[in-house]
């Protein structure tokens, strides 16, 4: 930093020419490999917001001032850049097919137009700043109609400024102690919130494309830091489990222990890298044997295919409240399933799942809205007359 200081004084001294400028030019004073490069940082210290310190954030929101929660919660919903989010607009909030989504250009890398999708949380509390600053607004003191604004003083029609809503996030840390699982006070920067909507995204089964569009990166390079950060991290949990002991069903459906002892490492790395390159997502766990495409098992649970590829006319669904929430996982596990399929190019596996979402999503739509679905009920007719 100094170095870049001293060129950029040498610079403008030789081009007003005055008696104290050196007579070569700067660029042959003081070379880039001069300049010391600061290393860059691991994929493993990337500043994300850690759950544990998310919960205390978010449990004494309404401790911090008032103005830089809607800017919190923007940056974690959205992963905008805090740049990005305090230069948000009058004409930010967007709705397209009955979903929120907020439209904004993203100065970085000069991409305009640009789309997130929010939940309607989000949306109701932009649209209350957007109706506020519409009424308090005029040419005179928010001529670009930002909805953080400031009407008076030194930034008067300018943004809140970043470092202010930073500081006061590590305010509310200091007051309320908010600690990392050590006991340290934690210390808020407001890119970790950009970090940890990336992470969220991939841990929810989002696809790394998916991810680089949302996030408006220039290239796939920092999105594929995210999802090596990921990768480790599923390392971490997967090496646990199996610490805690590999259990298999014997002959007589009762589970017994496999791993006396301590298991060699070169067979956690082929379980593991065969978990990653082979295993899908079900209901019931991860399948570890659908690298062929097609499992004549796969379309569970059999009540739904018994009927000559149908479901089961004695099968009733929507009778009771758990039945929602069953078939919310099944879909939500199906998609999961399609995804990681299209990522490994698994035509056959996506076009069965596919059917099979299907299927889901028509029984859901209508025990959703309290229907109740049976094909038994003429022959519960017949016994009843």
């Amino acid at each position: 930093m100094s170095l870049s200081c001293i060129q950029t004084f040498l610079s403008d001294i030789q081009i007003r020419e005055y008696d104290i400028a050196p007579i070569k030019n700067v660029r042959v004073l003081i070379f880039p490999e001069d300049k010391p490069k600061v290393p860059k940082k691991s994929d493993a210290q990337i500043d994300y917001v850690p759950e544990f310190m998310l919960e205390q954030l978010f449990d004494n929101i309404n401790n911090l001032h008032k103005e830089v929660v809607p800017v919190v919660y923007t940056m974690f919903k959205t992963g905008l850049r805090i740049s990005d989010v305090l230069e948000l607009k009058q004409d930010c909030l967007v709705k397209l097919n009955n979903k929120f989504w907020i439209e904004t250009d993203i100065e970085k890398t000069y991409v305009e137009g640009h789309r997130i999708p929010i939940d309607d949380e989000l949306a109701n509390m932009l649209a209350v700043l957007i109706e506020n600053t519409k009424k308090y607004s005029n040419e005179d003191n928010n001529p670009e109609n930002y909805i953080f604004v400031r009407y008076k003083g030194s930034r008067k029609c300018k943004p809140y400024a970043q470092r202010w809503v930073q500081q006061s996030l590590n305010l509310l840390a200091i007051d309320y102690n908010i600690t990392d699982e050590v006991g340290n006070r934690y210390h808020f920067k407001d890119h970790s919130f950009r970090h940890t909507y990336a992470l969220k995204m991939l841990n929810g089964g989002a696809d790394i494309l998916t991810v680089q569009e949302l996030l408006a990166h220039a290239s796939p390079e920092m999105t594929m830091r995210y999802a090596k950060l990921l990768d480790d991290t599923k390392r971490k949990v997967f090496d646990n489990a199996i610490k805690q002991g590999i259990f298999s069903f014997d002959e007589s459906d009762k589970l017994k222990e496999e791993n006396d002892g301590e298991i060699p490492s070169d067979i956690l790395d082929m379980l593991y890298t065969n978990h990653k390159l082979n295993a899908l997502d079900t209901p019931y766990g991860t399948c570890m044997q659908r690298k062929n495409g097609k499992c004549s098992y796969a379309k569970q649970p059999p009540c739904l295919t018994c009927n000559n590829g149908s479901p089961c006319k004695d099968l009733c669904v929507g009778a009771f409240e758990g039945d929602t929430i069953k078939y919310e996982i099944l879909i939500s596990s199906t998609k999961t399933m399609i995804e990681n399929a299209k990522m490994y190019n698994r035509t056959e596996m996506v076009n069965e799942n596919e059917e099979l979402l299907k299927l889901y999503e028509n029984i859901y739509s209508k025990i959703s809205q309290g229907s109740m679905i049976y094909s038994r009920l003429d022959k519960l007719k017949k016994q009843v007359n």
